[in-house]
């Protein structure tokens, strides 16, 4: 194999800039240099040039993707939010008095550190779930670590987020962790609900929004929408998946459940009883 050929596998193969860069120890320019269609001949160079291109844009400048504060910016090392300052305000002071009386196991679930008032650093690089469909395998260990979150959450802090959603979680494939960011709807458990996330308004249950007050449930039904959501049921209901996916995984997510701690006992039994226990390299 050419040297050109070599650094074309490379730039198709990876998964992001960073990672590229660390692999091959050399600048965009230098890649550039070696790869572009005008000193290249490669066949594929053009399609390298290209991918080459938009990995370093994303890097350099973030992808904007939107929450229900507005639009964000991420390119997976840090999050700028662009929206409504009040609302992105409430939300950081809403996560930062959940993390201030957290356990060092809790904070793992909020891997970053807020530099302005408006963006946060991730200590490791971190997906939103925006758009993501994972393999069974991928998706039983997110909802293990949602379930946890909520149950850590709910018994240490007496709140619900309220605002589990796609662009408000985010995957960390180096530790087969999560990220929960978007603290944009919480209240205290069985307290008053003010705000919902309107374009995920059809994932809380009825009771929710007839009796707007804060529950357990609320946050275990938005996990497990967040479940069907990566197995490609984008509307989150989990009906369609019972045909193709594992049925007591499926029938797990269309249950309901009304304590945190009892729903994450009941589900790292499913996942005894039917998965192996493994790490799996998620290559995203």
């Amino acid at each position: 194999m050419t040297d050109d050929s070599q650094m074309i596998d490379q730039v198709l193969q990876a998964t992001h800039f960073n990672a590229l860069a660390e692999g091959t120890a050399l600048t965009f320019r230098e890649m550039m240099k070696a790869i572009h269609p005008d000193i290249c001949k490669h066949p594929r160079a053009e399609e390298a040039t290209n991918r080459l291109i938009e990995m370093f844009r994303h890097y350099t400048s973030g992808t904007t993707l939107a929450d229900d504060s507005g639009n964000f910016l991420t390119n997976g090392h840090w999050v700028r939010y662009q929206g409504d300052g009040q609302v992105i305000a409430h939300a950081k002071r809403n996560q930062q008095e959940v993390v201030a009386g957290a356990t060092a196991h809790f904070k793992r679930y909020m891997p970053y550190d807020w530099d302005s008032d408006c963006s946060f650093s991730l200590f490791e690089r971190a997906i939103p779930l925006v758009n993501l469909t994972l393999p069974q395998e991928h998706v039983t260990w997110v909802v293990s670590r949602l379930l946890e979150f909520c149950m850590l959450l709910h018994g240490h802090t007496g709140r619900a987020h309220l605002g589990l959603t796609p662009a408000q979680v985010l995957l960390v494939p180096a530790t087969h962790g999560i990220a929960v960011a978007g603290f944009y709807h919480a209240a205290e458990l069985n307290g008053r609900v003010s705000t919902i996330s309107a374009a995920y308004r059809h994932w809380y249950p009825d009771q929710l929004l007839a009796g707007k007050k804060a529950s357990e449930t609320a946050d275990l039904e938005m996990v497990k929408r967040i479940g069907a959501y990566l197995l490609g049921d984008r509307s989150g209901l989990g009906t369609s998946l019972r045909k193709t996916h594992h049925s007591e995984f499926v029938d797990f997510l269309l249950s309901s459940d009304e304590d945190s701690l009892e729903c994450y006992e009941k589900y790292r039994e499913m996942l005894d009883r039917n998965f192996p226990s493994q790490f799996i390299h998620l290559n995203i």
